[in-house]
């Protein structure tokens, strides 16, 4: 009959001895100072699946869309709802005439982090350390480790982050030229020594916040998880009938836990995809333009403004 420490023994390979531990990169290997981690190979594997679903569902979309019938297969119809959800919810009530111009560019960014954030959710590490130690192989590579939320290390989303400034800027600065830099100083020129600095600081802190937001989320989600998976593990080695009533406790708990993880796995996409938006859209539809066409228009002999006005404002309004 096992112990409760055999019994113990494939989880506490699967979990670790510190939680920590599931949510930081690994290295896998590497030569010196240059190795491939696990949340490495993560990216490249949400990057590859990305790269393949959109061509695959690519041509089936068109191919419906040419001849005029409705997309088939639930995995296009899911690529299709959320793309147009991201193009007509997300980038054209902020980017208007603009925005298929650039919506590739947000779809690419909320697919690939999607990706990301979905592949994590799959517990490749703990499955690969039960099966390692099941058929006897090396438990020192680091079976526990392999797979992990791409999104969930500093690492990604700070380049992501770096990707969504340099968009910004040069989105801003394509469209209106040397206007865009006006809007670092929104007040009177004698202020442009403390507003300029505060404005340009602003772009950073706005970059920051995208790269802290999805990192953080990301990672806490998967913290509590693995501490989950500890207790159970550390119930298991006290008593097997303990851990068997704790492990049944904190599964179900486990499976609520996952099916929120999920959730926020889309959540954080959509946000990070939404706030790009609302920066570019800041700095590529100026209010220049909005100054320079109502200045085309007179309103002292006209009430066509009155039509941009709430219902009780054009009631009050004289004839």
């Amino acid at each position: 009959m096992l112990s409760g420490i055999e019994i113990a023994a494939p989880l506490t390979l699967a979990a670790g001895s510190d939680p920590l531990a599931h949510v930081v990169s690994h290295k896998f290997f590497g030569w010196g100072p240059f190795y491939f981690t696990n949340h490495m190979m993560m990216t490249l594997v949400a990057a590859l699946l990305l790269l393949a679903s959109a061509f695959a569902y690519k041509r089936k979309i068109e191919r419906a869309t040419a001849k005029g019938d409705i997309v088939t297969g639930r995995m296009a119809q899911l690529f299709e709802t959320l793309l147009e959800f991201i193009r007509e919810e997300v980038a054209r009530p902020n980017l208007g005439q603009l925005t298929d111009k650039y919506v590739p560019y947000l779809w690419s960014v909320f697919l690939f982090i999607l990706f990301a954030n979905v592949l994590g959710l799959i517990p490749s590490g703990p499955v690969a350390a039960i099966i390692a130690y099941s058929l006897g192989w090396d438990t020192h590579y680091g079976w526990s480790y392999l797979g992990g939320t791409a999104t969930g290390t500093i690492a990604l989303t700070i380049p992501l982050a770096i990707t969504a400034f340099v968009a910004i800027n040069w989105i801003g600065y394509k469209e209106q030229g040397k206007h865009y830099f006006e809007h670092f100083n929104p007040g009177p020129a004698f202020m442009a020594p403390l507003l300029i600095p505060l404005e340009v600081m602003g772009l950073f802190i706005k970059s920051a916040v995208l790269a802290m937001r999805l990192f953080g989320t990301m990672m806490a989600g998967h913290l509590v998880i693995a501490v989950f998976i500890s207790l159970i593990v550390g119930a298991t080695a006290f008593s097997a009938m303990l851990g068997g009533f704790v492990g049944v406790g904190f599964t179900l708990i486990g499976f609520a836990i996952m099916a929120l993880e999920l959730f926020i796995a889309l959540l954080q996409a959509f946000i990070f995809t939404f706030l790009t938006t609302l920066f570019i859209a800041q700095g590529a539809v100026g209010e220049h333009k909005h100054d320079a066409h109502d200045e085309d228009h007179d309103h002292s002999d006209s009430t066509d403004w009155l039509e941009h006005k709430p219902m009780h404002e054009r009631e009050a309004a004289p004839a």
